[in-house]
């Protein structure tokens, strides 16, 4: 257990008007009652005036029949966003004015070549294709080809880009079976273009759709970090030495190891030294903690294969867990309790710090936790169980069909007819085990051990105690069977019932001894969200480059 100091989101921020327009639900979508393919770009013409602009937009959104609409072969797919958008602006432009270019559209064409430190493509977003038209604006003197398609090229971008920052750019992992986390924030991007425009915020609009959780900021500071370094060209690959890290172990390897440890972390200081000394091994120990690998304070093969592990693969990674926290919920009310399945570890998060941090067990990758976010609905002392479905698939029925009614008995298993009456475990076959309800007695021995924390949701995923306590002093936790097992249940539960003066440390240990289900429903709302992101913070606030368990990154690579 430990406490841990958070960063703050800053409290207020003077463009409120954008924070309300976001938390909207969306508004009805215009519906399209026609869908061909045309080109809105009317004959050339200088326009530089509020006038033809304003017939120019007219003629694009004005009808609701317009259908899709092309430029230059690109597609815009959802007009009625668009037409939405510009009605509300009278059917004026966002980008261009009289006298050219607003400095809107050039604080935006800034915000699109820096928004690949989010992990997104600049790309994605035409960029190439705006900074033509630019281009084209200033060599032919505010032609409507250029000015007309500089224009809808910019509110394109806006629009995705609003899109791809509140709810996700990559949505293949949002639909997996196991990923149950649902965003929170459905919003006007027509509205927000508006608004943004109205109050010349446009680099502060795009920051407010971040996420606000504290990882994303972080990560987005190493990604510059790595950015910075890839640009200078990386690290040398380090090959293992051919005879142990002794004093006879080249000067020059040393001097090798202490330059990549010293780039990536700045630790040891001394990147001359050609020997081995206390505070390599200690910079070995910190880089091993931060990239997830027992921490011994040896070059092993695992630890060498992480130093080696390349920039840019670094960066991919940053980039997809900035996009796993796009798709998750963007306020977190406090308190909360995070689990993070890669790092196997729960966090209590209340007044902006970590109060209570303990290891997890987390669901073997044949038999993943599900990622959901559930409130905390009561905490059961002595819990009994009733076997899940998955576990009585995958688990007993395949026991009672090597071994009988055995398997059972010595898994302290009993069975339970329709009525909830006890039967004789004999009369249970492979064949007909579905009739019953099969049951372990409460008890430290359990399989949910002595506390159990009950989570509203229809997956039944909980947190609880368990008899294998060794698990916890493994590096590698994931040996559940989706569930999670906690590390301190009994001091967790005192700490979620502090209040209380029934349920101290000694009182919780009292109860459980007694072997009598009791359950003590929450006071507070504290929802409790699993998440999976093979990035994340250690107390000091450093990224830690975790394992991918379940190899989703490759699914998104």
């Amino acid at each position: 257990m430990s406490r841990k100091t958070l960063i703050s989101v800053p409290a207020g921020f003077a463009f409120f008007t954008l924070i309300c327009i976001l938390c909207l639900s969306g508004c009805d979508s215009i519906q399209e009652t026609e869908k061909k393919g045309i080109n809105p770009l009317p004959r050339q013409t200088s326009f530089l005036d509020a006038g033809n602009m304003n017939e120019f937009l007219t003629a694009c959104f004005g009808s609701t029949t317009t259908g899709i609409l092309l430029i230059d072969g690109d597609t815009i797919n959802d007009s009625g966003m668009y037409r939405r958008a510009y009605s509300m602006h009278e059917f004026m432009p966002f980008w261009v004015e009289k006298k050219g270019i607003t400095a809107n559209a050039l604080e935006f064409v800034q915000v699109l070549k820096d928004i690949r430190f989010d992990g997104l493509n600049p790309d994605d977003y035409h960029l190439p294709s705006i900074e033509k038209a630019m281009e084209g604006i200033q060599g032919n003197k505010g032609d409507i080809k250029f000015v007309g398609e500089f224009e809808l090229r910019m509110t394109r971008a806006f629009l995705t880009l609003s899109s791809d920052l509140l709810l996700g750019h990559d949505t293949l992992l949002q639909n997996a079976k196991d990923w149950k986390l649902e965003n929170d924030l459905p919003a006007d991007y027509g509205l927000v273009l508006c608004k943004t425009i109205e109050h010349n915020e446009v680099a502060a609009a795009i920051g407010l759709m971040r996420p606000t959780h504290r990882y994303y900021k972080a990560f987005m500071n190493e990604y510059k970090h790595l950015d910075s370094l890839e640009k200078a060209g990386g690290w040398a690959l380090l090959n293992m030495p051919t005879d142990s890290l002794t004093k006879d172990t080249s000067a020059a390897w040393f001097k090798a190891l202490r330059k990549r440890l010293f780039v990536e972390t700045g630790f040891p200081s001394d990147t001359v030294s050609s020997t081995w000394s206390v505070d390599l091994s200690d910079a070995i120990r910190k880089f091993q903690f931060s990239n997830q690998v027992k921490v011994n304070g040896k070059i092993d093969s695992v630890t060498l294969q992480k130093l080696n592990k390349d920039v840019h693969a670094k960066m991919k990674m940053l980039a997809i867990n900035m996009e796993r926290l796009r798709w998750l919920k963007h306020k977190f009310p406090q308190p909360y309790i995070w689990v993070d399945v890669a790092k196997m570890e729960l966090d209590y998060v209340e007044e902006d710090s970590v109060q209570f941090n303990m290891r997890v067990v987390v669901g073997k990758p044949s038999r993943r936790t599900t990622m959901l976010d559930a409130r905390l609905q009561n905490i059961v002392f002595s819990p009994p169980w009733t076997v899940p479905p998955t576990i009585l698939k995958e688990d007993v029925i395949p026991g009672i069909a090597k071994r009988g009614a055995s398997y059972l008995s010595r898994k302290g298993l009993k069975v339970y007819d329709k009525n909830g009456k006890m039967v004789n475990a004999g009369l249970v076959t492979e064949k007909n085990i579905r009739n019953y309800k099969i049951r372990q007695a409460p008890g430290y021995r359990s399989s949910l051990g002595e506390v159990k924390f009950n989570l509203l949701n229809p997956y039944s995923i909980y947190l609880h105690d368990t008899p294998h306590r060794e698990d916890f002093v493994k590096f590698y936790r994931a040996n559940s069977s989706g569930c999670i097992r906690v590390h301190h249940p009994k001091e967790f539960a005192a700490f979620l019932l502090r209040d209380s003066v029934n349920y101290s440390y000694a009182m919780i240990d009292s109860i459980c001894k007694t072997r009598k289900t009791r359950y003590v429903p929450m006071r507070r709302d504290v929802m409790v969200h699993i998440v999976y992101l093979t990035n994340a913070l250690d107390s000091t606030g450093k990224v830690m480059y975790l394992r991918d368990i379940y190899k989703w990154d490759e699914a998104m690579k």
